[in-house]
């Protein structure tokens, strides 16, 4: 950007704009950008805490589906020391009254189902809050211990 701005001033001061006042603007207009995106822009290759840690999908398709899955969410306490992975809650609709939830966490590389269940619409708030605690504790059992170790094999290789 810099050597822009250096290349611009260059060929405006090479032009001879005829117009006297016109280039010491546009310089400080140009300035201003330069430094207006320089500290807009991320910086790459630094460790920032901004980097997202988990991630929770929604592919739910029913009313009681997205209601599940906002309960999880508003349950979910994740664990601290693991990041980079992936919850996914899918809603799979065998029949009108009635569809089957799967949870699949992991990361980029390896999903696995971890819970499932069977949701109702007349499922209670109660009974859609108890399943999303068993599903959370499910999930956290899962990401302690078996995704801890599935990690530690693949960074080996």
């Amino acid at each position: 950007m810099l050597v822009f701005m250096l290349m611009l001033t260059n060929y405006c001061s090479a032009v001879r704009i005829k117009r006297k006042g016109v280039v010491a603007p546009f310089l400080f207009i140009l300035f201003s950008l330069f430094v207006l995106f320089s500290f807009s822009l991320p910086s790459f290759g630094s460790s920032s805490n901004s980097d997202i840690d988990y991630l929770i999908i929604d592919k739910t398709k029913t009313p009681w589906g997205h209601k599940f899955y906002k309960t999880f969410s508003e349950v979910w306490k994740p664990p601290k020391g693991i990041d980079s992975y992936f919850i996914i809650i899918e809603e799979k609709k065998p029949s009108f009254r009635q569809s089957w939830i799967y949870i699949k966490v992991g990361d980029n590389i390896y999903m696995r189902i971890v819970y499932y269940s069977m949701l109702k619409p007349t499922t209670s708030n109660f009974d859609m809050q108890r399943q999303a605690v068993v599903a959370s504790k499910r999930v956290l059992k899962y990401l302690l211990t078996d995704f801890l170790k599935f990690k530690a094999e693949n960074e080996k290789f």
